[in-house]
């Protein structure tokens, strides 16, 4: 069985796969439970691997765990 990846922008190992290829084994799709960053297997490696990922783009545990998954909303204008 294969192993789930890592996602290249928070390195959680809570990822999924969202979707395959209809030709068996050309590609997937994976997604990130913790960042909601999504990748496809056919990417270049500075995109699938943490290592090679741009630590500007990168995620860590402390901004994860002070955002939300709901943006803020502003409050309606009246006209």
């Amino acid at each position: 069985m294969k192993s789930r990846p890592i996602c290249p922008r928070c390195e959680s190992e809570r990822t999924d796969t969202l979707t395959r290829s209809p030709v068996p084994g050309v590609w997937e799709v994976y997604h990130c439970e913790a960042c909601f960053f999504a990748w496809r297997s056919t990417e270049p490696d500075f995109i699938t691997d943490p290592a090679k990922y741009d630590p500007e783009f990168k995620l860590s545990r402390e901004q994860l765990d002070q955002s939300s998954v709901m943006p803020a909303v502003p409050a309606l204008l009246k006209r």
